[in-house]
């Protein structure tokens, strides 16, 4: 029996009723905000937004997180290599930020070791750094830190290097240097943000497009489209519109009529995973391309026995005209990434027959007019263009927090308040929430089946697409996923959702098609 209070109902049928309510209106409902996008940076100021009072909807013309949020290398980190662009006060932002995760929410961020192994000059990979200067950079980045982190970083010796990596290249290997950062599923930061929104408030509706933006008076006529029913479009009123929609931020503006004024230059990274037996290595690896850009190679032993995996990225290369939302890796940055690994871990012969899932996604960066795109800043701008609607661009996952605030004082800034800050700071969810979940029937990994329900009933997934690629990470296991948990997670959100057989088999194909897309460019 449940020891915690009972939470509100955020599911699907929350999303039918909040719909129904807003197309039967006699006129268009009012809000304080809508807030177009339901990444990080949407759910995150959903979520302030609610803590100051303000009437807020926010509005994803696709599932929460399907975008970028959901297609990272899935870390909270600082961002040791931006210390090379001199991003320090970027760097220094995420590492509060960091530290405000790991502390609060150890059920959602967990701490991770990051190693450089350290190699004789002849026989260092290209593309590696020099000892002196990583040593100089760590003590740089625990001191921006402010010395609060999981653990001060250090040096290994060439024994301790090839107990947590035992395929490492051994030729010319003379130790390693350490520090702490943290990974974090990406998506389950941004369901816990707008639950925590909506539990305050808020409210919030995926697969609904924004296709209009009128200005009105001191507010603004918007219209608004059901992507799932394709019902007739309706309207709402909002006193202000702010777009966080990331890289559609250009192809957001003029499709609404209401250009950003901003320019991007999107960057689209891919990752592939690989079992973790075949690669089983105790801690992340931080590998250098010849091109000077950081790969990692992360192991994902807190997914729970028989889960173990371990993602590799990320690429960094210009996407000018992609598709965003038909994003998929591409077979060239999968051999560009493998022939790093390589050069690493020679020993692992891996190939592409070893790659167990890829995916991609385009990071919304602002054109600062750097050559490269790794040379690009993380840094974000907040603008208004010139009816008044609010525009985000560019930022870093890990200050999302930081980021929300911002706009919120930039919308509204008789709302700013210093008290407000700790109120931003409380918990998204409870340990002792997950903990409980934890400890019913296990359905894969560490995943129970009582997860899974609380996730149905709590974080609003509308389809199996939804429920196992962004509410439990059962995609991650790709062409290896176990049918027993495939079927037993089907026939759970078959009770769920009330699909007949023919329905729920028509979910099952869906999900199994947006497996095997992934994996055509290896297959």
């Amino acid at each position: 029996m449940s020891v915690l209070p009972p939470q509100p109902e955020f599911s699907y049928k929350t999303r039918r009723d909040t719909l129904s309510a807003l197309q039967k209106a006699d006129a268009p409902i009012c809000f304080d905000a809508l807030v177009v996008g339901g990444g990080i940076v949407g759910a995150g100021l959903a979520r302030e937004l609610a803590i100051r009072g303000i009437q807020t909807l926010v509005v994803e013309k696709n599932d929460y997180a399907f975008g970028t949020s959901s297609r990272s290398s899935k870390l909270i980190h600082g961002g040791l290599r931006y210390l090379e662009m001199f991003d320090f006060q970027l760097v220094f932002e995420a590492l509060a930020e960091r530290h405000w995760l790991l502390k609060t929410h150890p059920h959602l961020v967990h701490p991770l070791e990051f190693n450089l192994p350290v190699y004789a000059r002849t026989d260092a990979p290209p593309g590696s750094r020099s000892s002196t200067l990583l040593g100089l950079g760590l003590w740089l980045y625990d001191a921006l830190s402010l010395f609060r982190t999981p653990f001060f970083h250090g040096t290994h010796s060439v024994e301790q290097m090839q107990r947590l990596f035992p395929k490492l290249k051994t030729k010319g290997l003379q130790g390693g240097q350490y520090y702490a950062d943290a990974m974090m599923l990406d998506d389950e930061l941004v369901l816990e943000s707008i639950y925590d929104a909506f539990r305050r408030g808020a409210s919030a509706l995926s697969y609904v497009k924004a296709t209009r933006i009128e200005k009105q008076g001191d507010g603004y006529l918007v219209e608004l489209e059901d992507s799932l029913q394709k019902s007739k479009p309706f309207q709402v009123r909002a006193k202000e519109v702010i777009s966080c929609v990331g890289p559609w931020t250009e192809e957001f503006g003029k499709a609404v009529g209401q250009s950003s004024e901003k320019k991007l230059k999107p960057s689209k990274g891919i990752h592939f995973i690989i079992p973790w037996k075949r690669l089983p290595i105790e801690s992340c690896i931080v590998m250098n391309s010849p091109d000077k850009r950081i790969i990692f190679a992360i192991p994902r032993k807190d997914l729970g026995f028989g889960a173990e995996v371990v993602i590799i990225g990320t690429t960094d290369a210009a996407a000018p005209g992609i598709d965003l939302d038909d994003v998929h890796a591409d077979r060239q940055s999968i051999d560009y990434l493998l022939e790093i690994v390589t050069k690493y871990f020679p020993d692992a012969q891996l190939t592409v027959n070893d790659i167990a899932m890829t995916y991609a996604g385009v990071r919304p960066l602002l054109d600062s007019g750097a050559n490269s795109e790794a040379k690009t800043s993380r840094e974000h701008e907040i603008c208004r263009n010139k009816d008044g609607v609010v525009f985000m661009a560019g930022g870093k996952y890990t200050t999302f927090r930081k980021i929300s605030q911002e706009i919120a004082d930039f919308t509204f800034p008789k709302t700013k308040s210093s008290s407000r800050n700790e109120e931003s700071k409380a918990l998204l969810s409870s340990p002792e929430e997950y903990a409980e979940m934890a400890a019913g029937k296990k359905l894969w990994g560490k995943f129970t089946e009582e997860y899974l329900r609380w996730k149905l009933q709590n974080h609003a997934p509308t389809s199996l697409v939804d429920v196992l690629f962004r509410r439990m990470p059962l995609w991650m296991m790709g062409s290896h996923i176990p049918e027993a948990a495939l079927t037993r997670a089907i026939e759970i959100c078959t009770e769920h959702f009330g699909w007949s057989k023919s329905e729920a088999d028509q979910q099952k194909q869906a999900f199994l098609a947006e497996v095997a897309k992934a994996l055509e460019c290896v297959r």
